[in-house]
């Protein structure tokens, strides 16, 4: 939701659009740290007054954390990051004493947003598959699983920077780079070693929304590669619960859609001199 608010100042604020989308922006990255890759399209293109409204909303939430429950949560947070992705043992670096918690401390309610904590539903386990690269490579029993994911996403952020510079035009729309910002935070969640479940994929709806507010209907729905769309949203309905993993399918469909399309309007941009909206071939 940040996010679409940003991207909504970035396009209507009369005045000063990229430092107020900047601060929203920075707000976005205190709350969820990986979205801090968006930055990165601005940073390379320097668009200075986006990045300060970053680094102010980033700032400003961060000494207002800080101030109301002390430094003590972005420690624990930290810990439990590094302890759940396997980068170090949380048993050596936390005392025993801080580990254990005391179960007559904690009551839990009956009803947990209206649903029962004794009335499963039997479809619930199916539905929460996770569709991270590292699931993928734990599964297949493949050693260093931290290396390659961190050797992976390096890859990945390389290349959609490395294509964004060279297909960018002259006149550079400021909705590429946030779309671009936007894909490298949402690809680069699938290379964080933890779990990532299906309602992840709702995030895709945004750039999704920048796509179509930005291309002729038509020329989307025509072109060849809305077949991986269609095969991702038929997956994430449910439609195929005979299929295992299905949901996992249905994400990396989603992605590449938007990843691949995202890629040739950039290109094709940068052949035409239209402004007003985005060309597909």
């Amino acid at each position: 939701m940040l996010l679409a608010i940003a991207w909504l100042l970035l396009n209507k604020a009369p005045k000063y659009s990229e430092l107020l989308s900047g601060i929203v922006v920075g707000v976005t990255a205190a709350l969820r740290p990986p979205f801090i890759l968006l930055f990165i399209p601005f940073l390379i293109f320097r668009r200075y007054l986006f990045l300060l409204g970053g680094l102010i909303g980033l700032l400003s939430s961060l000494i207002f954390s800080a101030t109301v429950i002390n430094l003590f949560i972005w420690k624990r947070y930290i810990l439990a990051m590094f302890g759940m992705t396997g980068f170090i043992d949380l048993e050596k670096v936390v005392p025993l004493s801080e580990r254990t918690i005391v179960p007559s401390d904690i009551v839990y309610p009956q009803f947990i947003e209206g649903i029962s904590a004794t009335n499963r539903n039997p479809l619930e386990y199916r539905n929460l598959v996770r569709s991270s690269v590292y699931d993928i490579l734990y599964a297949l029993e493949i050693p260093k699983r931290q290396e390659i994911l961190v050797i992976g996403f390096a890859i990945v952020i390389t290349f959609l920077v490395i294509y964004l510079i060279k297909y960018s035009s002259k006149k550079l729309d400021l909705n590429f780079l946030f779309l671009f910002g936007t894909l490298m935070c949402l690809i680069g969640e699938f290379f964080i070693p933890v779990g990532r479940y299906p309602y992840y994929d709702i995030q895709f709806m945004l750039p999704l929304l920048i796509i179509v507010s930005r291309t002729k209907p038509i020329e989307l729905v025509t072109n060849k590669l809305i077949i991986f769309l269609i095969i991702g949203l038929l997956l994430s309905l449910g439609c195929f619960l005979w299929l295992k993993e299905y949901l996992l399918f249905s994400s990396a469909a989603i992605a590449c859609y938007v990843t691949l399309i995202s890629l040739t309007l950039l290109k094709q941009d940068s052949r035409t001199s239209e402004e007003d909206c985005w060309r597909l071939p």
